[in-house]
């Protein structure tokens, strides 16, 4: 299917391998259960798998083998249905907690331990083991046809169905292909695969592999220990669910957040990216609910000056119930690539006094078994095909005190612009006074106020304008919105004119979204005109996906936004748009003034002659795009300016479902995810508006399962570490 093979590109060099099977077991799987207690594996435990008819008898066979070794654990074919409307992934085989009781053989990815795929031939093996180690240093461990790859990719769909249902620092998977199986564990920076074994001739490897993991506690199956389900009395129950307007049937949680006294409360948040590796960031409202105070705190008064680490717990304001913005994400840490955790890089902007930012209650790294990756640590193994630069990542969270709604809720086009403004004024005080740049501008990323204010939030990628760190892989940012040049380049650094360029882009997408348009802009080709610019891929070189084609076109020809695309009701928007694209037209030409050129129109030539009067004003044009494009000052300049003319109405709010097909997530539309595979989000918690923020007072939205309307998520690409 093609989902598979859109996964599997991405995927292309993730899988680090082949490692042996009893260095993996000794390494991942380590209990303190006696291998002796274990039951005796009869010699040819596993002879009729292989040997039956097909998938679905192999793998009924397989379950019936391993019962003895799962004493902690069952079972359960999960390929008969699906556990919600939102996942139509199926896997085979998964393994639950004894206690669980299935539906119907629902492949439940909420409550399911691990998965097992089984494939009756070991023809097209996606992974393909060296023979010698010639072969190890020379070699690919990933197989090359276009089987194979769909089979990397589905194994790769089933694992972030599996991690978006669950809090989950990693996991482990089986893949049985005829008689040969391999063991994987999969986490946020790569995905380990063990060598190929035989699991007739040798069962006892299959024996100790589910002996073990039914025997590890949850945090060492890869849970996140830091979350666990709320356990209420009705009242405050009830109040939580009030605040946050979530729906009865929807399952609370608690949330732990470093240095936070006291506790978050809140539903499962939406599981953004739609590919397995990165930073898997997760948004959600939350309401805070403090321990009870102690007689010393009770007694702090207001004006008292609070060290930032003691914020949380003296505070007045966290002294009491509340809502907040929770934030949850995998953070690079990376020696050859150090960055500053985002609570760091949000207390230099406010020690600058920077506008149009939140505050931040706390935040740091979470902690618990599997919170930091170590794959990138497998460098020099004498087994390793990998050749390739794995990025470290530690476990995040952070708490922010903000009241906000998301920038596709603005009440008229004016605020939606006016967010964008307030949003580039906070980039425009970081860059130039604090020297830091964002990187990752997107409509996710700029919450409204509720006096239609804008803020830029999510400070994760920001980098010190003059740092000189070693270059990284990829990009960084937000596909969606990222600058045609990075989304051509891979390797090319970040740079202002790719931020302010972002900015166009988000201001560009949500007005096609959101805003009504003329007859004569049909929803299909709005949708058509969504996906094409801001979603498409061109082509995958060298495992670096490549897009931005349609992007380079429409601003080096002029005609961004699409000239169909008019507000039904007459606005300067349109106007401003065009404007505001304007400069990035030289920036894109197709021909660029070359130096014959630039000498012809140095001569001062004749000017009666239209030949030289076109291209001195070519020469002339360019050099004016290029030297405005190099500051963001007429960009704020010219939003400002637009604000100030007649003609912006009251009345023409973000409109939602204009265009068919127009809900996009990562790399990919929901609609290509859902034809071909299902979409990946949880039935049971999907917040509708992800990116609502919440403050002190009371926030009403749904918690429901619908995908968030804020758009696209965040899916950066990007690696940084050492290399394999």
């Amino acid at each position: 299917m093609a989902i598979d093979m859109e996964l599997a590109e991405e995927m292309d060099g993730r899988f680090v391998g082949p490692m042996p099977v009893e260095v993996f077991l000794e390494k991942y799987l380590t209990s303190t259960v006696k291998i002796e207690d274990q039951p005796v594996v009869p010699r040819g435990a596993f002879s009729r798998v292989a040997t039956v008819g097909d998938e679905k008898q192999m793998y009924g066979q397989f379950m019936q083998v391993i019962s003895p070794w799962i004493t902690g654990l069952k079972a359960v074919d999960a390929s008969a249905s699906v556990a919600t409307k939102y996942c139509a992934f199926k896997p085979y085989v998964s393994l639950f907690d004894k206690g669980y009781v299935p539906i119907k053989n629902r492949a439940d990815f909420s409550a399911m331990e691990m998965f097992i795929e089984f494939k009756k031939s070991g023809e097209d093996a996606p992974f393909t083991d060296p023979p010698d180690e010639a072969a190890i240093e020379n070699g690919s461990f990933e197989s090359l046809s276009t089987k194979a790859k769909e089979i990397r990719g589905q194994l790769t769909s089933y694992a972030i169905a599996h991690h978006a249902h669950q809090f989950r620092h990693f996991s482990f998977s089986v893949f049985v292909f005829g008689t040969q199986a391999r063991f994987i564990r999969w986490d946020p920076s790569a995905v380990v695969v063990t060598e190929q074994f035989d699991y007739n001739e040798k069962p006892e490897i299959m024996a100790k592999f589910f002996w073990q993991i039914s025997h590890l506690p949850q945090a060492l199956r890869g849970r996140d220990m830091s979350v666990v389900p709320a356990e209420l009395e009705a009242d405050v129950e009830e109040r939580v669910r009030n605040n946050l307007n979530v729906k009865p049937e929807t399952p609370l949680f608690r949330y732990t957040v470093p240095g936070l006294n006291g506790y978050c409360y809140g539903p499962r948040p939406p599981y953004p990216p739609r590919s397995f590796i990165g930073r898997a960031t997760r948004t959600l409202p939350v309401w805070f609910i403090p321990p009870r105070p102690t007689v010393e705190q009770q007694h702090i008064k207001q004006e008292t000056p609070l060290k930032p680490e003691e914020a949380p717990a003296c505070d007045p304001r966290w002294a009491i119930e509340r809502a907040a913005y929770l934030k949850d994400c995998w953070r690079f840490t990376s020696s050859l690539h150090p960055m500053q955790p985002e609570d760091e890089i949000y207390a230099m902007l406010h020690d600058a006094n920077t506008p149009n930012i939140p505050q931040v209650v706390c935040g740091g790294d979470v902690g618990g078994h599997g919170s930091k990756t170590n794959i990138h640590e497998l460098a020099g193994a004498p087994w390793l095909c990998v050749k390739l630069k794995i990025t470290p990542f530690v476990h995040y969270r952070l708490v922010l005190d903000v009241v906000g709604r998301p920038l596709t809720s603005f009440k008229c086009t004016k605020e939606l612009v006016t967010g964008i403004l307030g949003a580039m004024k906070a980039h425009w005080f970081a860059y130039n006074i604090v020297k830091l740049l964002h990187r990752d501008i997107s409509p996710g990323n700029i919450i409204l106020t509720d006096d239609g204010k804008g803020l830029l939030i999510d400070w994760e990628l920001a980098k010190k304008v003059d740092e000189n760190a070693p270059r990284r892989r990829e990009r960084t940012g937000t596909w969606q919105f990222m600058s045609a040049v990075l989304l051509r380049n891979p390797g090319m650094k970040h740079t202002l004119q790719d931020d302010i360029e972002s900015f166009l882009h988000v201001l560009v997408w949500a007005s096609i979204k959101c805003v009504p348009a003329t007859d004569v802009y049909s929803p299909e080709e709005r949708g058509s005109d969504l996906r094409r610019i801001f979603d498409a891929i061109d082509f995958v070189k060298d495992g670096a996906v490549i897009g931005g084609n349609t992007k380079e076109d429409v601003l080096g020809c002029g005609s961004y936004p699409p000239i169909k695309f008019k507000p039904k009701q007459p606005s300067p928007l349109f106007r401003l748009l065009r404007d505001l694209a304007s400069p990035f037209k030289s920036r894109y030409i197709a021909k660029p003034p070359t130096e014959e050129e630039r000498a012809l129109v140095e001569r001062e030539g004749d000017w009666t002659d239209k030949e030289f009067r076109r291209l001195s004003d070519k020469v002339s044009q360019y050099d004016e795009d290029m030297t405005i494009l190099k500051t963001s000052e007429w960009f704020i300049e010219t939003l400002e300016r637009a604000l100030q003319t007649e003609g912006w109405r009251s009345d023409d709010k973000a409109q939602k479902g204009l265009g068919l097909d127009t809900q996009t997530s990562g790399l990919y539309t929901d609609a290509q995810r859902s034809r071909k595979s299902g979409q990946l989000l949880s039935s049971q918690s999907q917040c509708e508006d992800s990116k609502s923020m919440a403050g002190a007072g009371s926030l009403k939205r749904e918690a429901s399962a619908s995908p968030s309307p804020e758009g696209p998520t965040k899916r950066p690409r990007v690696d940084m570490g050492i290399e394999l």
